[in-house]
Order: structure tokens, then sequence, then C-alpha cells
């Protein structure tokens, strides 16, 4: 028997539903009445797959995909709601400055003219999340127009304020979802769900990447974009208001008004090449467009014009720390250009005139890449997030679906219009100038080169607190570097100059002492991290090449001790080095060191174990591997007490000093004598 694709759709549903009982499993414990949820979700993920799997039809009856629609945005809530209660901070700086820009706007105050750095501390945002500029200064501006933050007012006007934010940023994905089911072909229609259950979306919406709310009215928007110019009445409305208030909300969606314009007006030539009609479809589209855009900034621009103006442009003014998934992470990680940030404006510039020319080459066929192509811009500019790519993703679904066909002889008459000179030399042209812009990206040295020389960390916390960093001014002009760290794809907030000059002269080398300002900013043992250096003059970073605190870590063997042991009675633990992908390391004389503690509800409590042949209580004590990469430690307890001794082993930094490789915790609680 063959199965039907669409039916291979809704296989994929039931496997979603399934998938979200699996993610809410886990939490049981905590809330029982999960279980109701995860039985009921799993029976009906059966029912769904069951159906397309029989043949009784060839593809799912529509209230049985409604119902998965419900289904899985249900799940989808329930997990949403504890992921809050989980983490209640708000995870990004623009969800607390949109909602504490709402907070001053129902209290008569204008957010464009305000400081965004209280909503720090009221929503507990990590400095983590803060968005920093090249001098090391967090941005403390509104950065988005007013609809961004006029959404959450209504909420607050009810008394809805907590999680507010949060809350709205769910209920926008879900509606992007429910609305994209619902204008997708009946053949597609299951990928609305299946693609609006991917982690990377719910968690953008639960972590507080306001992105969520233009989605659904940008789906709206580009929702059968081509048939505009045939529409009439209240009907020409509907696309350039939704696009309006897309663009009022954050500036991603801006990048697609270019290529939606000249759409507009090449389908215009298409059906009739009327010389002036064309740009008649365009201005009809775009005064609509504006006047909705307009409308709720209209009252800001008013009382004062410069607030605005400088709060909707930051994101391209204000010279912030470049970052992303992006082309910019070459720079970021690799070190591989990144000493001139203005080459990625013009690598930009020069990506959005190619899209353009090529757009309008290949157009018709191009028709459905009207809305993904702008994700191809941005991720050559020098801030390129992944959420700047994925959320075009559903809205372009939707946008390609509901184009309608050109016919075979429309399409000759057009790839022969495209064979013009002018045409090709406008494609070679702009390409070239990609091509230039790139390599003037890629191939700008970094001012700066730094190295990290040695760490300082906090021990048992297993993270890094202070660097010795050797750096050197490549150029032949003094520097005024701001330094910082990369861990986790994330810069965090200025490191502080223990020692070293303020400003680096031409072609010196100097040691410089750093110091992390706060936890979140200090890398973890467990993983790599790099120094950056940040200027301003010129506008560039530099970074070093990583740094690894951890090479190989220790596991003790038993794990566990399911028993009490009597005092006195010898117990010995094999501690073997391993590799970071847990092979053995087969080295001899490598020393190991063995800790004992107490952990209470009072505080540490210092035990009394022997450990070899140290003095009572000793801890750490050191052994060294023999040639299988094995230490050996033989302890035994000298006191009974209520609560259990926690043995862990680690390894010591030959150079640095620092300990590092911690082992399992396996706690031995010591009784009497039997």
């Amino acid at each position: 028997m063959r199965i039907q694709g669409d039916r291979v759709a809704w296989v994929l549903v039931g496997a979603t539903i399934f998938t979200w009982c699996f993610l809410l499993f886990g939490y049981n414990d905590s809330y029982p009445w999960l279980a109701l949820a995860e039985v009921g979700g799993g029976l009906f993920a059966m029912v769904i797959v069951s159906t397309a799997l029989s043949n009784s039809g060839k593809t799912n009856p529509a209230p049985l995909g409604a119902s998965a629609l419900i289904v899985s945005t249900i799940l989808f809530f329930i997990w949403c709601w504890i992921q809050i209660r989980i983490a209640p901070s708000y995870g990004t700086d623009e969800a607390a400055f949109d909602q504490y820009a709402a907070q001053l706007f129902v209290h008569g105050h204008n957010p464009y003219a305000a400081s965004m750095a209280p909503s720090f501390s009221i929503f507990h945002v990590s400095p983590d999340g803060f968005t920093f500029r090249l001098d090391g200064t967090p941005v403390t501006q509104l950065s988005y127009p007013a609809l961004s933050f006029l959404l959450y007012a209504p909420l607050l006007l009810v008394g809805v304020t907590s999680q507010a934010a949060i809350l709205m940023n769910v209920v926008g994905w879900a509606l992007a979802v429910a609305i994209a089911y619902f204008l997708l072909p009946r053949e597609f229609k299951p990928l609305a769900i299946v693609l609006g259950s991917f982690v990377i979306f719910t968690g953008f919406a639960v972590g507080g990447v306001t992105d969520a709310l233009y989605v659904p009215f940008l789906i709206i928007a580009v929702y059968r974009w081509d048939r505009f110019i045939n529409l009439s009445g209240w009907q020409r409305w509907v696309s350039p208001a939704a696009m309006g208030l897309s663009l009022g909300i954050k500036q991603t969606p801006w990048f697609i008004v270019p290529f939606l314009v000249i759409g507009l007006y090449l389908e215009k030539r298409l059906v009739s090449p009327e010389p002036t009609r064309p740009y008649f479809v365009v201005w009809q589209y775009l005064w609509r467009l504006l006047v909705v855009f307009l409308i709720p900034n209209l009252y800001f621009i008013a009382i004062n014009p410069s607030a605005w103006f400088r709060g909707i442009l930051t994101p391209f003014i204000d010279h912030l720390v470049p970052a992303g998934e992006g082309i910019v992470a070459i720079a970021n990680f690799m070190g591989r250009g990144g000493g001139l940030l203005a080459a990625y404006s013009a690598l930009s510039a020069a990506v959005l005139l190619f899209s353009i020319v090529l757009f309008v080459n290949s157009y018709p066929r191009s028709k459905g890449l009207l809305v993904f192509i702008p994700s191809l811009i941005l991720f050559f500019s020098e801030r390129s997030f992944s959420n700047y790519f994925v959320m075009f993703l559903l809205p372009a679904v939707v946008a390609a679906s509901s184009l309608r066909g050109v016919p075979e002889t429309d399409l000759t008459i057009w790839a022969n219009l495209r064979k013009t000179g002018r045409r090709q030399a406008a494609l070679a042209l702009s390409l070239l100038l990609v091509f230039l812009s790139l390599a003037l990206v890629t191939l700008s040295p970094q001012p700066i080169s730094l190295h990290v020389i040695s760490v300082s960390t906090t021990g048992q916390l297993a993270t890094v607190i202070r660097t010795k960093v050797s750096v050197t001014n490549r150029t032949n002009h003094v520097l005024t570097p701001v330094f910082t760290s990369e861990g986790g794809g994330a810069i965090t907030a200025p490191w502080l100059v223990i020692k070293g000059p303020r400003q680096l002269r031409p072609g010196a080398t100097t040691i410089y002492r750093l110091q992390a300002p706060n936890f979140p900013a200090q890398p973890a043992l467990s993983g790599g991290f790099q120094m950056v250096a940040l200027t301003t003059s010129p506008a560039a970073m530099s970074v070093s090449a990583p740094f690894t605190p951890t090479f190989w870590h220790v596991a003790l063997n038993p794990q566990a001790f399911n028993k009490p042991i009597p005092v006195n009675q010898y117990v010995t633990f094999a501690a073997q080095v391993l590799s970071p992908t847990d092979n053995p390391v087969n080295v001899a004389g490598i020393p190991v060191y063995l800790g004992q503690i107490s952990y209470t509800q009072q505080g540490l409590s210092y035990t009394e174990a022997v450990i070899n042949s140290g003095a009572q209580g000793q801890s750490p004590v050191e052994a060294l591997t023999d040639s299988h990469g094995v230490a050996y430690f033989t302890l035994r307890g000298t006191v009974v007490a209520r609560d259990p001794v926690y043995f862990e082993a680690n390894l010591v930094n030959g150079q640095s000093a620092y300990p590092y490789g911690y082992s399992n915790i396996v706690p031995i609680l010591f009784s009497p004598i039997q």
C-alpha cells in the first residue's frame, strides 16, 4: 500500500503531539494533573496517526485536523505556563523594554523620552540579556515602533501586569499558527502545526523574543498578496493594513516591503502592461500601509519627534555589539574579519541590491521567495540572530502556497523580456558588489591581538572569574579597548580592568588582568570561552583564540553506596581520568584530588573521614594515576553522623593551578559498628 504525502504529514502531526506529551512528562512530580494532559494528548495522537495510516481515506477529516490544532495549542500553552513557573525572569531586554514602556504610557509618560534601565530590575533581566554598544554601555532607549508596547496596554489596564509580555508573545505565536493553519491549502495544513511546534519558535515565544507579535499580521499581509491588483473596496485595506501593523511592532519586517512593492509593480505589468498603472497600484498599497503604520505612532511623533526617530532607528545607528548566527559568526568566533564593522552594512546593502535585481530578473518564478529573501539580507548583517531568519518561515510558506499560477505563455514572454543587456549587466554588477563587500568584510584584520595566558576560577563553583591576557595593538594609532568575554554565543557585560592601561599605544603589547563584573559574565569551566576587545574608533571587534579550561574529567567508581557504611570499615574509590568523550586517559602520574565535605541544612560542615594516609578530616588528598589513568583512594569513616559525607574528585591545572574536571559526587552515610 502506498501512503500519500498528505497522510505522511498527518503522521508527523501525531508525532508532534506525542512530543508535547513527552516534554510535559518531566514535570509530573510537581504538577500531577499533567498526567491527564499527557494521557489525553497521547491517545489523541494515536487517533491522528491511526487515521492517517488507515485505508479509510486519502487524508484526515477536517474536524480531526482542527482538533489536532486545538490539542497542540493547549499542550503548548501548558508547556509555556510551566516554563514561566520555572524561570519567571524575562529572558531578553526587548520584552522588558516593551512592557515597561506600556506601563509608562498608561501612566501618561512618553516612553521614548524615558530611560528603560529600570526595567532590568523590575523584570529581573539577567545582565547577559542586555544589548551592549561597542563602548560597553547597555542600550536603555526604547528601540521599537509604538505598537510593540501598545499591544500590552489593554492587559495592563485590566490589571494583568505579571508576565504580560510573555503572555502576549505566547498568544501571538499561537494565533500565528492558527491563522496559518486556516489559510494554508488542505495538503499544507499539517505543516502549520508541525512547524509551529518547533522548539526554536516556542522557545522564542516564552523566552521574551517579541517577534511572535508581528507574525500573525505578516501572515495576513502576505496571503495572496499578488491578488491586491484585482481587489476593490474594503478588501484593498486588508493586506496593507496588516503589513502596516506588522511594521509597527518591529523593524525586521521592514525588509520585506521593497520586495512587496516591486512584486506588486511587476504583477501589474504581467497582467496589464499599461505604462502608468503599475505605479498607481504601488501607491495604492503604500499609502494605506503608511497610514496604518503611522496611526499608533503619530502621538509620539507629535510630542517628541527626535526621541521617536532615535528610538526606532537605534538598531541601525547605535553601534551595537556584533553578534548572531549569520556571517558575522566567522569574525565572532574564528577571528576572521571584524576589523571594519561598517563593511557589514555595505555587504547587507549589496546583498539587498543583488536580491532585488535577481528578484526582478527571475520574476514571476521568484514570487514564492518574496517573504523569505529578506532573511538572506539579514544573514549578512553584523547583528544576525536566528529569530531574524526563522520568524519569516511560516509567513513565507503561507505566501508561497497562496500565489496564483502563471501561464506558461506569460513565463515565456517575461523570459524574453529579461534577455536584455541592461538586465544582465545589472545582475553582474550587483553580484560583483556582493563579492567586493564580502572580501572587505572577511579580509579586514582585527585591530587587536588577544591571547589568554591564564585564568583564576571560583573552585567548586566551576566558573572563571579572572583572566590574564596578552594584548597587542596591531594598528598605527592609539586604541581604547573595552574587554568582555564570549561564551555560548553571547557577549557579556564589560569586564573590569584590574591592571593595564586605558589606552593602548600603536604596536604595543601589554598584559591585562581582567575580572568578570558579575556572575553571568563568568565563563563556565565545562566549556571554552573567548575574550573580546571592542573599539569604537575604528568600530571593530577582536577575539582571542578559544580558551578551554577543562580538558579531562574524573569519574568515581563506585558511583553510589545505597546502604550505610560502618565506621572504621575501609572503602576504596577508583578515580578514572577520562577524555571529553569519556575514553580512559591511559597516562600515569596525573595528580587527582579527593575532597570531603558535608552539606547540611544549616550549611557546610567539615567531616572526619580518613583518606589514604592523610590526617583525620584532611581534604583534599592527592593520589597519582597508574598507567591506566586510575587513581585509588582508600578511606574510612571515624565519626557517626546524621548527615552523609560527600566525596568528590577533581584535577588541577599545572600552569594556573585552578581545579577542574570535577567528578560525580558520592555520598556515604557512616553508621555505628555493627
